[in-house]
């Protein structure tokens, strides 16, 4: 199974550092190549130096949250971003803030499985590559 997901780069985000440690050797254990991030404008430096697949993205974050952070991917990136996957500790908003144009996310809601994060990633995988 995690032959298919050699060499699918992630952009990991959390201001956590033991969530992103976590995160880091949980999906790299799932066959991921795994670029961790602290911080929002740790994560724009990221993807100027790093191509990734997916974005995993931790919502409440300082000192952008992570809708602040991937409306400025988007406004840099474009049609380029690559899809989000939004983790939270909180319930899915009503209404998601406007991301930008093309934006592709998913939301998971902490706490979840490991087979849960990665069904999230490879499900916004496929619906970018249609």
């Amino acid at each position: 199974m995690t032959g298919q997901r050699a060499g699918v780069r992630l952009l990991v985000v959390d201001d956590e550092e033991q969530i992103l440690e976590l995160l880091d050797l949980t999906l790299s254990l799932q066959g991921y190549e795994v670029y961790p991030a602290a911080s929002g404008p740790a994560a724009l430096e990221r993807l100027e130096r790093q191509a990734v697949d997916v974005i995993v993205m931790d919502v409440l974050m300082a000192p952008w949250d992570g809708f602040e952070t991937v409306r400025r991917l988007a406004e840099r990136h474009g049609a380029a971003l690559p899809p989000v996957v939004f983790l939270s500790g909180l319930a899915r908003p009503a209404v998601m803030p406007e991301l930008g144009s093309g934006v592709v996310e998913a939301y998971l809601v902490k706490p979840f499985r490991p087979a849960q994060l990665v069904e999230k990633i490879e499900e916004v995988r496929r619906r970018t590559q249609r």
